[in-house]
């Protein structure tokens, strides 16, 4: 049944009707060829609005029908769609019943689509409806990382079969589940606590129905959230916005010397909730219209791959009937609904309430003066973390680990298995002598060589073929392109021609003098990707802070990577950016790559010269640049030096010793000098760093990302600080 569309009918003309529309909306999939209903004005005039013909009885339903969709209430709420469903599963027709449905009902549903070889499918649109999509992701990257410790949730009492849906879908499980009503209510709030899926639960009812009205003047839809030791993830209603709130820790340097940038205080830079989503849900226009026959859309998709024999993303019978135990579970916990009969629909126009809201004085900043540096990196940080979402510390690890033990098995291989100084550089382009001497000590920190005096002894070498592969099986397009894998390896493979000076490391980064691959390796990988978006909506807000056209210096520019995330997140707003790099090479790409951008300007510049007009630039950024001045503190200096009063210094470099760097852009380098050899590293750590730009006059330094953050193994740090005002 492959690409047919399926023949379909719809069953009941109230809430069939956002049934209708969803079809309306995939002609290529399904075609709609029938309605059944009792014949009411209503459904004479869907009949003739969608031109199909109007039946009042299964038997009158023609022959050929592949699907029916039954949207009458199910016998446990008085209505016929049980009875519907049952009897056209039993003429061989694939059924989906709206929810709720009995637990026996559901039983004999699937019983009989068993007998007669078809499929049944209880239906539910709000799981699929996107801020409930959302909050199901973000839930299971956080339960991923920590457990959960609790789900509070609140539903009006017509709609708790979604909630205790999307509450499992969201946790993993529903099994094992205990409820207990809290007694008798006061209001309109019913209370039940317990667990499910084997965590402790808080649920509030709304449970008053108006008889004669039952689908209207719900309270509420639905709301959820899943505390953790992290903090907590809410669903404020059905249709969004989705919220994360950090747990408020404040640590011993803090509470005790209100020291709010001391280590470890990372963490207080996030906001104090963050809007995963947009964060204004759309109106009931948009949400009735487009999202709800969008959802049920999703849903039939998926059920017509079923039939059709495609690959679908189903849920398990015993998913489904465990969902309906449950759901009955609660409802006799509850009890029958007061009545509350004759209620009048009562707005409140939001106009109203927006200027009451706007009455309150707004303690945020209002001028360049009053940013603050935690405040604009909190507004920063949604941005940066929208690209770690779905990343784990032990991916990310995994990786690291996988990664460095290739690297290493390409050293070894590289170099002879053992011998005096003399012998284990023959042949080594003087120029890399250095290099060796780091390959050793990194060999010999990791247990691979031990150069205790003359000769030096190096384990047997390895073959670095299936660790490459591990290692690229580690780096999923979450963490970045295949290129930056492949780069690394390729690197590996030349490392004795690189060695001898044969091989130009420069020509492997910029193949045939192409910067594509440059480009990709300094602008694709997570780290770049969350680095450069922290750059570029601090700019931002500073730009939108101040005056007159925002004052930026870029040292060390490069490909442009970071060039480009600051001039997207600009958009219009005016800058007169300068755009530098010891390489007349890197000039001219840039002024090829951003022509059509006013208010560039382009310079050569030496980072281990970077003197400029004192006090000529707003923002200072170095993106992986100072990593190869000769004297840090010196060049630190000279671009605070540049900076305005309150001017910002952006700059990211790596943190820890990054070995892939040794076998690939270290042919690139110098050697350390300054507080490099003083650290005999060839990078600084973040205390190092820290030390450095105190040792420059900047005090005030704000280092992200934190210590225990998915990114942290991969050793990249934006560190953020600010020249004095005075």
């Amino acid at each position: 049944m492959t690409g047919r569309r399926l023949r379909t009918v719809v069953c009941g003309t109230t809430f069939g009707q956002f049934y209708l529309a969803a079809l309306a909306a995939l002609p290529q999939e399904f075609e709609l060829v029938g309605l059944l209903a009792k014949g009411s004005d209503r459904s004479v005039a869907c009949a003739e609005r969608y031109g199909v013909p109007l039946h009042t009885d299964v038997d009158q339903l023609p022959d050929g029908i592949d699907l029916a969709c039954v949207v009458l209430r199910s016998g446990v709420l008085g209505g016929s769609g049980t009875e519907t469903a049952l009897r056209l599963l039993r003429r061989g027709v694939h059924v989906v019943q709206e929810q709720p449905v009995h637990h026996e009902d559901l039983v004999a549903c699937l019983r009989e689509a068993r007998r007669h070889g078809v499929h049944y499918r209880v239906g539910d649109l709000y799981p699929r409806l996107p801020a409930a999509r959302r909050f199901t992701s973000a839930a299971r990257a956080l339960l991923a990382r920590q457990p959960a410790e609790y789900l509070d949730a609140a539903c009006a009492v017509q709609v708790a079969f979604p909630l205790l849906h999307l509450l499992g879908d969201a946790v993993g499980a529903v099994r094992p589940w205990q409820l207990t009503a809290a007694g008798p209510a006061e209001g309109p709030l019913a209370l039940v606590t317990g667990r499910l899926g084997g965590v402790p639960l808080t649920l509030r009812v709304h449970h008053r129905v108006d008889p004669a009205d039952p689908d209207n003047h719900l309270a509420l839809l639905h709301r959820a959230t899943i505390g953790t030791a992290a903090g907590s993830l809410t669903l404020t209603d059905t249709h969004g916005p989705v919220l994360w709130t950090p747990r408020l820790h404040i640590p011993e340097r803090a509470k005790h010397d209100l020291d709010f940038a001391a280590p470890g205080t990372e963490h207080l830079a996030e906001p104090g909730s963050t809007v995963l989503g947009p964060a204004e849900p759309p109106g009931y226009r948009h949400i009735l219209g487009e999202l709800w026959p969008a959802a049920i859309g999703r849903d039939l998709l998926d059920l017509r791959a079923a039939i059709t024999g495609e690959q679908a993303a189903s849920r398990p019978d015993q998913y489904q009937l465990a969902l309906s135990r449950l759901w009955q579970d609660v409802t006799t916990q509850l009890g029958y609904p007061a009545l509350a009969a004759n209620q009048q629909h009562q707005p409140v126009p939001v106009a109203e309430l927006t200027a009451a809201a706007a009455g309150v004085p707004d303690d945020r900043p209002a001028d360049p003066g009053a940013l603050t540096l935690h405040g604009v990196l909190a507004g920063a940080l949604p941005a940066a973390e929208a690209h770690v979402r779905h990343l784990t510390n032990h991916q990310v690890s995994t990786f690291v680990d996988r990664l460095d033990q290739a690297v290493l098995a390409a050293m070894q291989r590289a170099l002879p298995t053992g011998g005096t100084s003399a012998e284990l550089l023959a042949g080594v382009d003087p120029a890399h002598h250095w290099l060796v001497g780091r390959w050793l000590r990194a060999l010999a920190a990791h247990g691979r060589a031990v150069p205790a005096g003359e000769p030096c002894e190096l384990a047997p070498p390895a073959t670095p073929e299936r660790l490459w592969r591990r290692a690229a099986e580690a780096w999923t397009d979450r963490l970045g392109p295949a290129a930056f894998v492949d780069y690394l390896a390729d690197n590996a493979d030349r490392l004795p021609q690189l060695l001898g000076g044969e091989q130009s490391a420069t020509l492997l980064l910029f193949p045939q003098g192409s910067s594509e691959l440059a480009d990709s390796i300094y602008r694709d990988p997570v780290t770049a990707r969350y680095l450069n978006t922290l750059i570029a909506a601090t700019v931002r807000t500073v730009a939108a802070a101040g005056p007159r056209p925002l004052r930026v210096l870029e040292v060390g520019a490069g490909t442009g990577a970071t060039t480009e995330a600051v001039l997207a997140a600009l958009g219009e707003q005016p800058v007169d950016y300068l755009f530098t790099d010891l390489s007349q090479f890197f000039l001219t790409e840039a002024r090829k790559r951003f022509a059509h951008h006013p208010g560039l300007r382009y310079e050569v510049l030496d980072v281990d010269d970077p003197a400029g007009a004192p006090g000529s630039a707003d923002v200072v950024i170095a993106a992986g640049v100072l990593n190869n001045a000769r004297d840090a503190v010196a060049s630190v200096r000279a671009l605070t030096g540049w900076l305005a009063p309150g001017g910002w210094l952006l700059i990211t470099e790596p943190v820890r010793e990054h070995l892939e760097i040794l076998t690939s852009q270290a042919f690139m380098m110098t050697a350390p000098e300054g507080a490099r050899a003083e650290a005999d590293a060839l990078f600084l750590s973040r205390r190092q760093w820290l030390e450095v730009l105190d040792a420059a006059g900047l005090a005030e330094v704000l280092v992200l990302p934190g210590e225990d953050h998915p990114l942290a193994p991969l050793g990249q740090r934006l560190f953020a600080a600010r020249r004095p005002a005075c």
